[in-house]
């Protein structure tokens, strides 16, 4: 099978590694022997990106606050308003990995500008709809969320894509600084929509951060060199082998299951607060913040392990606490009754557990498919990946509130938290079981690799 060979124009960007000639099949060399040294160049680019990444899940959470009330004063019912929110990570789903497949074709900056565009102006257009009601508001309500969830694909994949491109080697602390951006844009977005909407009314909160976004753009469009593989994209085959790879099936399973864990709750998490403990609104708003907290701080603590340990165990155990704080938020009703301070602290070990589980999964991917396809270059890896990545955590997003609210229908919270428990422990134990078994394999057969591809 022929090398794809990355030659990129970018500043520091790694040119190709033949890692089946030049190794001999030796592919156990870790990834951390690849480390560039950062440009000046690389290191501004990367964060601008982090602030247009933190600006694009900014705007993803602007809506709650202020946009049900109003789109329910313009005669859109509670579900219209749920499909509105769930267009964009279905979007993400589909699309992600597609933008991933012609990002060399594309280039990684046309495709980070393009969604940069989108997205803004997507979030003006939003700002129009102040005049607009009944059947033709919610008709553009879908329209423009459908433009900015491509925009956001792709802002979010081409971001996954610098990472890669600009730090080999470095994936861990790339990916976890982006994973930290994600999540302080999740937490400020509520409050910072909550407060313009207070200041200017329905329109302001959208026309802010679409014009934040479409301002940074001339500065981008400066700093940002043409990025992107001189070949064509890799050939549909070799993308079906390395997604049809166990290791590669058990990673974005355990992100599609993480990323649900935490988006099952949005339906169901304030009732039960309320019902349950009698909290305030304010109050359940800061009860809201300690799993985005988490996740932000553990993700900044943790990001430069992820190059020098590997990735995998930081997964599983991600995977074990989340499965503890589904079972201790409710709690499941084998282990006693509900308690503020238990679901307080459930809540910070879900947020735990998932920041070990997303951050470390794009370094795990990238070793996983070096080590069964040696002859693929860094460069056509790190673009591959950048669409599985995005397209896993929207899957999350999208899944979670949809079986969290249709569980909920059958089930009381505790039961419903604790089945997602049961889900959790059950990757867990799939994914010690794979690695396992790949370490095994790898410590016996030294000089090969076992396949793993699902027919």
């Amino acid at each position: 099978m022929k090398s794809c060979v990355g030659k990129g124009e970018f500043e520091g960007e790694a040119k190709s590694t033949q890692h089946g000639s030049e190794r001999g099949g030796d592919i156990t060399e870790p990834l951390l022997k690849e480390r560039k040294e950062l440009s000046c160049r690389n290191v501004t680019t990367f964060a601008l990106c982090l602030v247009v990444y933190l600006c694009c899940n900014l705007a993803l959470a602007l809506f709650p606050p202020f946009f049900p009330l109003e789109a329910a004063a313009k005669g859109a019912t509670s579900g219209i308003v749920g499909a509105i929110a769930s267009t964009n990570p279905l979007c993400a789903v589909i699309t992600s990995p597609i933008f991933g497949y012609y990002l060399p074709r594309l280039g990684v900056k046309f495709t980070f500008v393009a969604g940069i565009i989108l997205l803004g102006g997507s979030c003006v257009l939003f700002a129009t709809l102040q005049w607009l009601s009944g059947t033709i508001f919610i008709v553009f309500c879908f329209l423009f969320a459908l433009v900015g969830g491509v925009g956001s694909s792709m802002v979010q994949t081409s971001t996954y894509a610098l990472a890669g491109l600009l730090f080999h080697g470095n994936y861990g602390v790339a990916t976890g600084l982006l994973e930290v951006a994600a999540g302080l844009g999740f937490m400020a977005g509520p409050p910072v929509g909550g407060a313009l909407y207070e200041v200017g009314g329905f329109r302001l909160p959208f026309l802010v951060v679409g014009v934040t976004l479409l301002g940074i753009l001339p500065i981008l469009c400066i700093i940002i060199k043409p990025i992107g593989l001189k070949e064509d994209q890799l050939p549909i085959s070799i993308i079906l082998r390395v997604l049809k790879n166990f290791i590669i099936i058990s990673l974005v399973l355990s992100a599609v299951i993480g990323t649900s864990t935490l988006s099952f709750l949005v339906p169901i998490y304030s009732p039960f607060l309320y019902t349950q403990f009698d909290l305030s609104v304010y109050k359940i708003g800061l009860v809201s913040l300690i799993d985005a907290a988490t996740y932000v701080g553990l993700c900044l603590v943790t990001a430069p392990l992820y190059d020098r340990l590997p990735p995998r165990p930081f997964i599983i155990t991600g995977l074990v606490l989340c499965s503890l704080g589904c079972f201790l938020i409710g709690p499941a009703p084998y282990i006693g009754t509900p308690q503020l301070w238990l679901t307080l602290v459930a809540d910070g070990i879900l947020g735990a557990g998932v920041a070990l589980i997303i951050a470390p999964s794009y370094t795990a991917m990238m070793q996983a498919t070096r080590s069964q396809y040696p002859e693929l270059s860094t460069d056509a890896i790190a673009m591959l990946i950048s669409g599985v990545i995005p397209s896993a955590i929207s899957c999350g997003e999208f899944i979670g509130p949809l079986v969290g609210g249709a569980s909920k229908e059958a089930f009381n919270f505790e039961e419903c938290a604790s089945l997602f428990g049961e889900v959790c422990l059950a990757m867990a134990l799939l994914m010690l079981l794979a690695t396992t078994f790949d370490t095994c394999y790898k410590i016996l057969y030294p000089k090969s690799q076992p396949s793993y591809a699902v027919d």
